[in-house]
């Protein structure tokens, strides 16, 4: 009898966890003021007590160019609790100098939305790059036979 109640408990519980499962998403960046030089690495963290989380909606990176993207997660127990940790990460180089925005990010749990804040990144211009190479110097204007003039080499 004792051993059913107990089991009985241990998933009243463990229901009772996954209903009131808890989900917080943030997004951060290594840096707000950048040239166009320079990488910038986006990290969105999103952390839940329930084991599966859905695919986040990442933002669409319009003025960066996306060099690298990651995944990671981490999984611990706390108190006879799953806790679920997922960090993306996305390396991105400025496509333009001024004031860049990255929109929020986004993951739906059931029928809540949780979303991050937008965030404003300051962009200046970069050093301007020098071909790797001198461009090959031109040759010089030498004149053109007349039509039956003997040309010696």
């Amino acid at each position: 009898m004792k051993k059913t109640l107990l089991i009985a408990a241990v998933a009243a519980i463990a229901c009772a966890s996954s209903a009131f499962a808890q989900v917080s998403i943030k997004a951060e960046v290594d840096k707000t003021d950048l040239s166009t030089d320079d990488t910038l690495t986006y990290k969105l963290i999103i952390t839940s007590t329930q084991k599966d989380i859905p695919r986040p909606q990442l933002p669409s990176f319009t003025k960066f160019e996306v060099l690298s993207e990651a995944q990671s997660s981490t999984f611990s127990f706390v108190k006879s609790e799953i806790r679920t940790i997922l960090v993306y990460t996305c390396i991105l180089l400025p496509k333009e100098a001024g004031t860049l925005k990255i929109g929020p990010s986004s993951v739906k749990d059931k029928d809540q939305i949780y979303s991050t804040q937008e965030l404003e990144i300051k962009v200046i211009q970069g050093k301007q790059r020098i071909p790797a190479q001198p461009p090959a110097p031109s040759e010089p204007n030498t004149p053109q036979p007349e039509p039956g003039e003997q040309v010696t080499l």
